[in-house]
């Protein structure tokens, strides 16, 4: 839309920044009207986290803005360049922008544009909000029809995409999006178009952050869980109680909040599983509850059925279909073997407990590029085997020139862990498993391992004696056997843990 060029100002001696509109635009008076309004409404408003307009100029086609020079990186390229951030940080940054639209707001000015682009980090921990070329008096109308839709599409609100009013609680959306990616790395929504990615967000709830990334307090996930509430009525009432939350929770936030206790490493952010405790929104939603053992084999027994026409047609299927019904079999009820002869399902079920998992991720070292389908992950602990996560394709079994790849896991606590049960259709795989009170900064820090396996076909039990542990890392060294497509991947349906009984 524009160009920004730095300038000085000569009366008064100071740098500025001057928007200047592009000439094609400035022939367009829709485009002109817009673009006056982005300085009448950051004129209106006198804080200190909402850039300063100084004078506007409208001479001879030439319509330019001139502001004030905020020195410093936009969040975008700081999330860009460094990846997710520290949750303290997070906290104060988005306090500061709250504070900025608590101040709009007060001021009858929605933005309705809140995205990392629009937001300054300038000297001295400033956070600056600007570009309100689309922002709303509350009562004006729309300049045309095009306006509901203008936005980015990754942190339009859902009422945005619909038509609906637009209100304050449309920025509190757009900020609750900002604070979800600075600390998990992604959007909450992500689709394979613009539209795609728009409309996700009127059909499903997100995953909650703390599934991508483990260790987050409660408090920030909730409060950002409600910030992506679909209906505008079920946000925060007011940016300023946002504010409030975050400056509290910055306060007590430890500034290295960890991805599963470490620091936090953007070629790690892996996607964490529910845990057993606390609340769910609803059945449907990622952060599914535990069930009771016999909600188990309804729903179970219900997938099969639906999955068994489908997966049921190929060789791997067939394989994947008789694991969810081996762990879903009564104890005494036979069971498959592994291929070292170890009765899987039904012996694990009937001397064993299920220890309660907090958070999954996966490890990905260099050469990798640090992911292996982080959107999947979450079905490697949903209770349901026939929905599985899998390595990349990769076209040698050894992986080539990495050593491997693996899953994290983290427990609620500390425990006395007898086994790990691995649940998959892959055949001649193999692995190891570590174990560690806190989470190593590389792979060497992970120590000995406690079980390992190869050769393995399907499903296998790891044994690993009691040992005493916070966090196990099974790590995959042997991909197995090619698929159809002549490449070879590791495939998990589910993973479980459990004590001796």
């Amino acid at each position: 839309m524009a160009q920004v060029w730095e300038g000085v100002d000569e009366v008064l001696s100071r740098p500025i920044a001057v928007k200047v509109l592009h000439p094609h635009l400035a022939a367009r008076d829709d485009v002109v009207t817009r673009f006056r309004r982005e300085a009448h409404a950051a004129a209106r408003l006198n804080h200190r986290n909402v850039v300063s307009i100084f004078d506007t100029v409208s001479e001879g086609g030439l319509e330019a803005i001139v502001m004030e020079l905020v020195r410093g990186p936009t969040l975008r390229q700081v999330l860009d360049a460094e990846g997710p951030m520290r949750a303290a940080r997070v906290c104060e940054l988005g306090a500061q922008v709250a504070d900025a639209l608590d101040a709009a707001h007060r001021a009858g000015v929605v933005h309705r544009d809140i995205k990392p682009a629009n937001i300054l980090l300038g000297e001295g921990d400033r956070v600056v909000v600007t570009d309100f070329g689309i922002a709303k008096a509350r009562g004006d109308s729309d300049l045309t029809s095009d306006d509901l839709l203008v936005g980015t599409a990754k942190y339009l609100a859902p009422e945005q995409l619909q038509g609906g009013a637009i209100g304050p609680a449309t920025d509190l959306y757009g900020l609750g999006v900002v604070l979800y990616e600075a600390l998990a790395g992604q959007p909450p929504f992500q689709g394979g178009t613009e539209a795609a990615t728009a409309l996700a967000r009127l059909r499903e709830d997100p995953v909650p952050p703390r599934h991508l990334r483990p260790g987050l307090p409660r408090p920030l996930d909730d409060l950002i869980m409600k910030l992506l509430a679909r209906r505008p009525s079920d946000r925060p009432a007011t940016a300023g109680l946002v504010r409030d939350e975050l400056r509290a929770l910055a306060a007590h936030v430890d500034d290295d909040a960890t991805l599963l206790g470490a620091p936090v490493d953007p070629t790690r952010a892996g996607v964490a599983v529910p845990t057993p405790a606390g609340p769910t929104p609803r059945f449907g939603s990622t952060e599914r509850s535990w069930l009771a053992p016999a909600a188990v084999v309804v729903v179970v027994g219900v997938a099969l059925a639906v999955a068994g026409a489908l997966l049921g047609r190929t060789e791997a299927g067939r394989r994947l279909l008789e694991s969810a019904r081996d762990v879903v079999r009564s104890p005494s009820a036979p069971a498959s073997s592994d291929a070292s002869g170890t009765t899987v399902a039904a012996t694990a079920a009937a001397s064993a407990g299920p220890v309660a998992m907090a958070g999954l991720a996966e490890l990905d070292p260099p050469p990798g590029d640090g992911r292996e389908h982080p959107e999947q992950l979450p079905r490697a602990f949903d209770g349901d085997p026939a929905t599985t996560w899998s390595t990349e394709g990769y076209n040698q079994r050894n992986f080539g020139t990495k050593p491997g790849a693996g899953l994290v896991i983290e427990l609620t606590e500390r425990a006395a862990v007898d086994e790990l049960v691995v649940v998959s259709p892959t055949e001649g795989w193999g692995a190891q498993v570590f174990a560690a009170d806190a989470p190593p900064a590389d792979l060497d820090g992970w120590g000995d391992p406690v079980a390992a396996a190869a050769g393995v076909d399907g499903d296998h039990r790891f044994d690993l004696g009691g040992t005493q542990a916070r966090y196990l890392l099974v790590w995959f060294r042997d991909l197995g056997e090619p698929d159809d497509d002549g490449r070879h991947r590791m495939v998990v349906g589910e993973l479980s843990v459990r004590a001796g009984g």
